[in-house]
């Protein structure tokens, strides 16, 4: 019994806690560098690094890790049929293709996107000003006679 249980450590586990290492290590690391390279770009825009923005670090870490705790157990339960940990793989691709494509992106366009989102909001808060003024153009407009 102890030889089958040993064989089966020397063939599948071994190998497979070692691709899950180099899953969770490739996915520290990668959010390392986008943290580090996230930062830089706040201060060369001149924005102040909040907690807020470290706590995105948290969540993200929440949202990667999570499911890959779960894709290992997946792998784990498969290892007989699959030789290799796919599952966690598959999943370590996606996180690390997210991250590149986060670091990837220009501060101007993050800039970009903040500035829509205070318009949006402005617009929002401001809606029923907005709703009078276009009742008054088009009241108006109504009296010019060019509606």
């Amino acid at each position: 019994m102890t030889e089958i249980i040993h064989t089966f450590l020397q063939e599948h586990l071994y190998k497979t806690a070692l691709i899950f290492a180099i899953c969770m290590g490739a996915l520290i690391v990668s959010m390392g560098v986008d943290l580090f390279l996230g930062v830089r770009k706040a201060k060369e825009n001149g924005e102040a690094t909040t907690s807020k923005g470290y706590k995105k670090t948290c969540d993200k870490a929440q949202k990667y890790f999570l499911p890959l705790i779960a894709t290992m157990c997946i792998d784990l339960i498969t290892c007989e049929i699959i030789p290799i940990p796919a599952f966690s793989i598959i999943w370590t691709g996606y996180c690390l293709f997210c991250e590149f494509v986060s670091i990837r992106e220009k501060s101007w366009k993050k800039a970009e996107i903040r500035k829509q989102e205070k318009t949006i909001s402005i617009i929002l808060d401001n809606k029923d000003d907005l709703a009078k003024a276009f009742a008054k153009v088009l009241k108006e407009q109504e009296k010019e006679g060019k509606v």
